[in-house]
């Protein structure tokens, strides 16, 4: 189990070296790394300027749901070598942060925070899950920022859809339980 163990931090090692090389020569300030930059700010500024106070704990949560359900997909569906990211806005992590952090929480929060009834939701829902899978994800992958395995545009679609639809219902639940009136304390 050590020779192992020491055998994976070599690999790990010998990844990370060649993750920040291959950053360092092909990715870092090429127009596909400006490209995530900007996505990035892009989605800084739509969150600033059209969210408001009345509804941004939940915004918040719902935000914060999408991240880690989408953060766990991606992780998983990388290391299952279903789809892999060439350019990457810094070379560590090998999860497309400008997608899992800003992008698609973002755009799925907008969504949330503006259609709070579960058709108009639904419906938003499926078109934005649509655009991202089957042409925001085609660029990607013609930019060569995005290398697709296993993985497809339906596939896409489908778990962009249910996580959606999941983080929308944890959400709402939280707000119930919230706002249901609590029973007296009994002395």
């Amino acid at each position: 189990m050590k020779e192992m163990g020491k055998e994976i931090d070599r690999l790990s090692n010998e990844l990370t070296r060649q993750r920040w090389e291959f950053w360092h020569m092909y990715t870092l300030f090429s127009w596909q790394w400006w490209s995530l930059v900007a996505l990035c700010l892009l989605c800084v500024v739509a969150l600033v300027l059209l969210l408001k106070r009345d509804k941004l704990v939940q915004a918040a949560a719902y935000y914060g749901v999408i991240y880690l359900i989408n953060k766990n997909v991606d992780d998983w569906a990388t290391a299952m070598d279903w789809y892999d990211y060439r350019m990457q806005l810094e070379p560590i992590i090998p999860t497309m942060l400008p997608a899992n952090l800003f992008a698609i929480p973002t755009i799925l929060t907008l969504l949330y925070y503006r259609l709070p009834g579960w058709k108009g939701f639904a419906l938003a829902l499926a078109a934005a899950s649509a655009v991202i899978s089957y042409i925001m994800l085609p660029f990607m992958e013609w930019a060569q920022i995005y290398v697709t395995g296993k993985w497809n545009a339906h596939s896409s679609f489908i778990s962009l859809f249910i996580m959606g639809s999941l983080a929308k219902w944890v959400v709402d639940m939280l707000q119930k339980l919230q706002d249901r009136p609590q029973g007296r304390v009994r002395p």
